[in-house]
């Protein structure tokens, strides 16, 4: 991919894509052909990997493919003769998902790590301020809502005489 600013190109090593085999082929009369297209379509359709046994990629070490495409094509001028292409992509087994972090807070030191196993039960905090040791002064909480008085108030009066500014279209309708 192209990097602005820098000459040239930077290149990042992905590992190598899946091998792909594409297959055409005929087949004449109507068993076969239905027969062919029974096994296949319910593989297709199944979404499962398969075996793939070829002596045409003996080296590829190709042992499972999905179908990744089937087409099928039928001429009037030949109805007994089926032109199909079957499209073969490697299979590799995904990953085991990541189960639950068995070492989930491992890196907690030995006090955090109690406090834990103990629940909330350790944090008194009405008594924090009284601990010996801890300069800890917590503020006096008053009413919140107190500095919203005001404007609460304003708002209040503003609202009551909304309701006479339909007052003379009141009058006027009857």
């Amino acid at each position: 991919m192209p990097v602005p600013g820098l000459q040239g190109q930077l290149s990042q090593d992905l590992g190598k894509g899946a091998l792909v085999v594409e297959i055409c082929g005929s087949l004449h009369g109507d068993e076969s052909r239905d027969e062919f297209l029974k096994a296949l379509r319910e593989k297709f359709l199944a979404g499962e990997a398969v075996a793939f046994i070829a002596d045409i990629v003996n080296e590829s070490q190709l042992e499972q493919v999905l179908i990744e495409s089937l087409d099928l094509e039928e001429a009037a001028d030949s109805p007994h003769e089926c032109f199909y292409r079957v499209r073969l992509c490697e299979y590799t087994e995904p990953p085991e998902p990541p189960g639950l972090a068995a070492d989930f807070g491992a890196e907690l030191d030995a006090e955090l790590d109690l406090a834990a196993e103990l629940g909330l039960d350790l944090l008194d905090l009405p008594s924090l301020p009284d601990l010996p040791g801890l300069p800890i002064t917590l503020p006096k909480l008053g009413d919140a809502l107190a500095p919203l008085q005001p404007a609460a108030e304003s708002l209040r009066a503003t609202l009551a005489g909304a309701a006479r500014v339909l007052d003379p279209l009141n009058d006027l309708l009857g």
